[in-house]
Formats: structure tokens, sequence, C-alpha cells
């Protein structure tokens, strides 16, 4: 059960509709909205983050921060959901860390797409950093998601501790009788299938809290397995894809590349991350 949902937003304006589709959520299942509104000292591009900050006085920081706070309970004024919004200023580089130390604690962490941010860097490394060391799930949405009940859902699943406890989340915000779909992505059919016996568990034990589970195997050694899984959750017409988040150390993914990180960058179906 849901009682507290944390949003996170770097401008109160371009998140505008963002905000409303969180706070429709928090109010659906009853749960408090706190909303963090980070506002980074200016830059001389964003697209420069996090280089090119330039020096302004703590005071016209302070004004930007309050501005921006404005904004966003602007944007949240007609909802109905209790809330509290809040505000942190910093260098660009600091604000991931600060959000991390000081207002991470909820049942569940929402962010919006690339476009409901005004500084991409921010946006990744908030999501990175939340996904690897709040302890907390991660909810991307994009643009114009609307997730107020998850009726169908796809579980993206590779045996590992956080793929565990995504199923556990799923299992949490699913609808009663909701049907799952248990999706492993392979280079080959017999990759796929040394996930057999996994999945035959992972069915099992979401059948048991009364879930219409089924396990799917997918081939494909062209696509990376994250537009793999968004096809596959747009094609089943899925509210939510679920998946463990960052199972590999930061340096593989960082040289290799990642599924979370491809998600982090593009999410074009509601996505919750479990690190």
């Amino acid at each position: 059960m849901l009682k507290s949902v944390l949003a996170v937003v770097d401008n109160g304006d371009i998140a505008a509709p963002f905000l409303r589709a969180v706070a429709g959520f928090a109010e659906a299942r009853g749960a408090h909205l706190e909303v963090a509104v980070l506002t980074p000292a200016p830059m001389t591009s964003p697209a420069l983050a996090p280089f090119g900050a330039v020096y302004v006085p703590e005071v016209v920081l302070m004004g930007d921060d309050a501005a921006n706070v404005a904004q966003v309970k602007d944007a949240l004024k007609d909802c109905d959901s209790p809330r509290d919004v809040f505000g942190f200023h910093d260098d660009v580089a600091w604000l991931a860390g600060d959000l991390r130390r000081s207002r991470q604690v909820a049942d569940i962490i929402v962010m919006g797409a690339l476009e409901t941010w005004a500084t991409p860097w921010l946006r990744r490394r908030v999501a990175q950093t939340l996904i690897r060391a709040s302890g907390t799930p991660l909810l991307i949405l994009p643009y114009d998601a609307d997730i107020t009940w998850v009726h169908r859902a796809i579980l993206g699943w590779t045996p590992s501790p956080e793929a565990t406890r995504a199923l556990h989340t799923l299992i949490q915000l699913a609808e009663p009788g909701a049907a799952i779909d248990i999706v492993t992505v392979g280079d080959t059919l017999h990759q796929c299938g040394r996930e057999k016996d996994a999945h035959a568990e992972v069915k099992r034990h979401l059948s048991r809290h009364g879930f219409a589970a089924e396990g799917h195997w997918i081939v494909n050694a062209v696509k990376p397995p994250a537009e793999t899984l968004t096809l596959y959750a747009k094609e089943q017409k899925a509210d939510l894809l679920v998946i463990g988040g960052f199972a590999h150390s930061r340096v593989r993914d960082i040289v290799l590349g990642g599924v979370t990180r491809d998600f982090v960058e593009a999410s074009t179906v509601p996505i919750l991350i479990v690190g």
C-alpha cells in the first residue's frame, strides 16, 4: 500500500503535465504527495552541465529557488491530494547528492521523461543516484502517461537480487487479478532457456498472489534489450514495465552500457526501476 509518493522536478513550468499526472496517481491511492524541486545555479548552457556554472550570490539563487517552488505549487493548485513542495538549490553537480541525503524516504519516487526537465544531465544524475543509493523504487513516466491503475504489467526478468525486489514492488502496485508477463530477452533460445526454472518460480509466486502470470522468452540479437522490452510492452498495451536496476557494476555499465541506463535515457512507456 502506497502512502507516500515523492516526485522530483527541476522546472515547475516544463513539468506541469507530469506534476498533474503524479498528483492523480497519489490521489487515487490515498497517498501524500511530496515534490522536491531542484534549482541549479545558473549555467552558460544546460548542455554543458555539470560544467559552465556561473557564480551568483546566494540570495539570488534563493530567489530562483523560491520562484521555482512557486511554479510547482501553481501547477498543482487544482489537485486535491495532500502535498508538500520543497526546494533545493546548489551547484548542478551537487543537487543529486543533496536530495539523496535529505529527502529520499518514500514508498515510491517518481520522475518525468527527458522532455519534462530543463537540464538533461541533472535528470540523468538524479535517476542514477536514486536507483543506486536510495533503496526506493523509481517510477519514470513518459510525457503523456497515465498510470492511475496497473491492470497489465511486464516484468523484465533476469535472476538477480534487484529483479527479485522489483517483483515484490510490482506485487504492491498491481491491481488484484492483474495480468503480468514475465519476459526474458536473450541473444539465443539457449540463453533464454536457462531461465526456465526461474520463470516457473516467479510465475508460481505471482499466481499465489492472485495474478494471471505467464512466462515469455524473446530471442533478439539485433535490438538492445531495453528496446525489445519497450516494444513488447507497447504491443501488449501494458500499463507498466518493471525491471531490476543496475545489476552490474557501475564500471561495466559505463563501459558496455546497460538496460537500466537505456531506460533512464529514453522512456516511452511507464517504467518502474528497482535497485
